[in-house]
């Protein structure tokens, strides 16, 4: 069942991200952090999101282009990588739970610098 509530950025929520295409995240429960900004997700019946995976029991490594979230920073119960690299829009509907919320401003910032490098935005003119 969607999400009714108002979404806010930097909200953790469960999302029904199915189906998936190739190497994009999918999964019926994929936990996804709000990075769209409060404006538009007050107008549109979309969001953008960056999906998390845990790192429970992978053998994989956390990439320079990703953030390791540490367990309960925003509701999630494991420690989690944030993905953003697969970045992505999506209808609220997709939207199931609310996890929490991020609170820590470092954190937030880590992310958003590494979807900036990932977009290849550079705010201070420096290529």
């Amino acid at each position: 069942m969607a999400y009714l509530g108002t979404v806010l950025r930097w909200e953790l929520y469960n999302a029904d991200l199915d189906p998936s295409v190739g190497r994009e995240q999918g999964g019926e429960r994929r936990p996804v952090l709000i990075v769209s900004n409060d404006g538009f997700n007050r107008v549109f019946d979309v969001v953008t999101v960056v999906p998390l995976t845990k790192t429970a029991n992978k053998t994989r490594k956390v990439y320079p282009f990703e953030v390791v979230l540490p367990a309960a920073a925003a509701g999630n119960p494991l420690e989690s990588i944030v993905m953003p690299q697969q970045i992505r829009t999506v209808s609220k509907s997709r939207l199931m739970t609310r996890l929490g919320l991020l609170n820590s401003l470092a954190i937030r910032r880590e992310i958003e610098d590494r979807l900036l490098d990932h977009l290849g935005i550079s705010l201070d003119g420096d290529e």
